[in-house]
């Protein structure tokens, strides 16, 4: 169990204003769970998972976690001089330690071991940047809305592979996202959050089955829980739908 307790995170703007961008965001994430933040541009989404991930301090607050934390930021990165394998080991302590024949397996990049990856596609440098987390055994991945610039053929098979890493590696993951859909797809839980400042004011239990293909995107449950998500930001505040997407 991963505790997020009322973390808040200040900034000046240009004029010297201080702006408060996270106001004490608290939530869980308990053993396996993939969770969801939704929120619209300029929420501080970003800045909670670099705080999270301990790329960043908060102003106040605290994180309780008892293992490794791995951010993955919303254009996934690889080194081109390295192969795919050395790629993915790259700052491991203990290689022996890794089975990075199962990684490169389940991730989708057999019979890529030895390849560089420069000019590869997102989707490809992606399956890299989610290997590379694996193989320093994380307690939770964070996922900066990663998905935003992939065409929807790559978004749909890294989606289905987000689900298959968590089902077994039993990995948790932690999404920030602008897009109701994925979330929806992804998600065990799902917190809204409202900007200016960035707080959390609701919770979502996605009541899905764990084995999720895509055609629940059709299904009458999801297209409840999308509607409910939709109405959720409506109610909230008129401007909070600038950004989300569906």
């Amino acid at each position: 169990m991963m505790q997020i307790k009322e973390i808040s995170k200040d900034y000046n703007n240009r004029a010297g204003y201080k702006i408060n961008l996270l106001k004490k965001i608290s939530f869980e994430i308990g053993g396996s769970q993939i969770v969801s933040i939704i929120a619209p541009a300029g929420a501080g989404k970003s800045t909670l998972l670099k705080i999270i991930s301990g790329l960043e301090l908060p102003d106040g607050g605290e994180i309780i976690n008892n293992g490794k934390i791995i951010f993955i930021p919303s254009e996934p990165s690889s080194f081109p001089w390295l192969n795919v394998t050395q790629n993915v080991l790259f700052a491991v302590e203990d290689e022996k330690s890794v089975d990075i024949k199962k990684i490169i397996n389940t991730v989708g990049l057999e019979g890529y071991e030895t390849h560089y990856p420069h000019n590869k596609s997102l989707g490809f440098r992606f399956r890299i940047s989610l290997a590379r987390s694996l193989a320093h055994k994380p307690l939770l991945i964070c996922l900066d809305d990663p998905f935003n610039k992939m065409d929807e053929t790559t978004k749909a098979e890294i989606l289905q592979l987000v689900r298959k890493v968590n089902h077994e590696f039993g990995t948790a993951f932690l999404l920030a996202s602008g897009n109701i859909s994925e979330a929806l797809f992804l998600s065990d839980v799902i917190y809204v959050m409202k900007k200016n400042p960035g707080e959390i004011f609701t919770k979502v239990n996605v009541e899905l089955p764990r084995d999720r293909s895509l055609d629940i995107f059709n299904s009458e449950k999801f297209l409840q829980h999308r509607n409910n998500l939709e109405q959720i930001f409506k109610s909230n505040e008129s401007n909070q739908l600038l950004n989300i997407s569906i």
